[in-house]
């Protein structure tokens, strides 16, 4: 009788150990969970650059936890044109501001990501096909390209 004790209340410590094992891998996650979500970028929060060449006058991506997006966009007067594809967030060591690479089936770019509660600041540039845009970088911060300054810089707000 001793030993079904025994047994029984190792099993419910290696339990209780397992099931602390997993929130711990929660909480370090969390941070990653920022960027989550749908967003949307809609009249003067949209890149004055995208503006003047492609006469977007809104903007919604949806990042989801399985690194897919899906970006939506939306010509002024017209229809909405979506986007499928993967993305990657490299984050950085100190600050709010990281790296961000997506790959589209036509089209990657590679820029930088800041979330600050239920806002996203967003700054990439093509990188395949190359068309010779300088790549904001994680130290130089947003609107360091001389050529660009604040012209590309796409403003988000949370959806969900």
């Amino acid at each position: 009788m001793k030993l079904l004790k025994f047994v029984l209340i190792a099993l419910l410590g290696l339990m209780l150990l397992v099931s602390c094992e997993d929130s711990k891998n929660d909480d370090n996650n969390a941070e990653a969970d920022a960027w989550i979500g749908t967003w949307l970028s809609a009249g003067t929060d949209v890149a004055p650059l995208l503006v003047a060449l492609f006469a977007y006058d809104s903007i919604r991506v949806v990042l989801n936890d399985d690194n897919t997006l899906t970006l939506d966009s939306h010509v002024a007067n017209g229809a909405w044109t979506s986007l499928p594809g993967t993305y990657v967030v490299t984050e950085s060591e100190e600050g709010d501001i990281h790296g961000f690479a997506a790959n589209y089936t036509a089209f990657e770019q590679d820029g930088i990501i800041e979330i600050i509660g239920d806002n996203m600041r967003l700054e990439a540039v093509q990188t395949v096909p190359d068309i010779g845009a300088l790549v904001p970088t994680v130290a130089a911060g947003f609107g360091a390209n001389p050529a660009l300054g604040t012209f590309n810089i796409q403003t988000y707000k949370r959806v969900n």
